[in-house]
């Protein structure tokens, strides 16, 4: 296919469908990539102008394992990606908790293992009017969990890890 630069910025999208067992790379027209919107369901093919072929195909996208936005086909190997190793950890996470009840809250945990391993977490609710100052939520009486995103500890929310080993699960039954 021979499209100037300009040309293929303009109006087409370099593709690699990685089905996982096999790859298929082309041409598509940026109007139909990404083809996805909040809420919607993904779609079930797209059309594609392989590289090996001058016609346009219609891919069917059952068993994609993802639509990669390339800048080459050549691609670039990669052994060992570790982008943030250079950067601190955070020390919190922003989190957002559902209960089963539908009552809501926002609040700051240790970004630890703990939320993960552990039968519940400790969490600093964000509310500032509130009267909680440290809450031990139990993850089975959730319905959501989000992360919200990353901050560093407040100053005055000091000793929270110290306390999250302090009130486990076993302390306080």
């Amino acid at each position: 296919m021979n499209h100037s630069d300009n040309d293929l910025s303009s109006h087409l999208d370099m593709l690699v469908i990685q089905f996982g067992d096999r790859t298929v790379k082309g041409f598509a027209e940026k109007g139909q990539w990404p083809p996805v919107r909040a809420g919607e369901d993904g779609p079930t093919s797209i059309s594609l102008t392989p590289l090996t072929s001058e016609d346009v195909e219609t891919i069917s996208l059952e068993g994609v394992k993802a639509i990669f936005r390339v800048k080459s086909f050549e691609g670039k190997g990669h052994d060992d990606l570790r982008f943030h190793d250079h950067l601190p950890a955070m020390e919190c996470l922003w989190v957002r908790v559902t209960f089963h009840d539908g009552e809501v809250m926002e609040g700051l945990l240790d970004n630890t293992h703990h939320h993960v391993l552990d039968a519940g977490f400790l969490m600093s609710p964000i509310d500032p009017e509130g009267n909680n100052w440290m809450v031990y939520v139990f993850k089975n009486k959730l319905s959501n969990f989000e992360v919200l995103g990353l901050r560093p500890t407040p100053k005055n929310r000091s000793g929270a890890g110290a306390a999250q080993n302090e009130l486990s699960p076993q302390s306080i039954a």
